[in-house]
């Protein structure tokens, strides 16, 4: 699954597919989403260039105590999805803003696991404004 301007490399299903094929109760392989874009932060601060991507937390130290606990978060893009997890829970949960957290909490709840992926295997684009960056976080 990937948002429109994320681009995977070659080495996606390779690196994700053999975790699943492994453990058949993995229901999401998500791998960090890497942007090639300077977010709002980056580009507006004087020291944007000396920031790091506050994507950093939570793809790095928050995502990989998630895997630690079996609690990886679905983020959206960027990931594998076994689809006999997905259809028991009646497909993307869309009653929130949130969906995609709330699409792997659902798959928790009937017993599958999630894992991370701590490679980045896909770029997309940054928001370009801060008021569609706060939206989308």
């Amino acid at each position: 699954i990937f948002d429109c301007d994320h681009v995977p490399t070659r080495a996606f299903l390779q690196l994700t597919m053999g975790w699943m094929v492994e453990d058949p109760k993995i229901a999401l392989m998500q791998t960090p989403h890497h942007f090639y874009s300077p977010d709002p932060f980056q580009r507006n601060l004087s020291a944007g260039h000396r920031t790091p991507p506050e994507g950093n937390l939570f793809y790095g130290v928050v995502q990989d105590g998630n895997d630690f606990w079996d609690a990886t978060f679905f983020c959206g893009s960027c990931a594998v999805m076994r689809r006999t997890a997905i259809e028991p829970i009646g497909g993307f949960a869309t009653q929130t803003v949130t969906e995609d957290a709330h699409t792997a909490l659902k798959m928790q709840r009937l017993g599958w696991s999630t894992a991370y992926l701590r490679i980045p295997l896909a770029g997309g684009l940054a928001t370009e404004r801060l008021i569609p960056h706060i939206g989308q976080r």
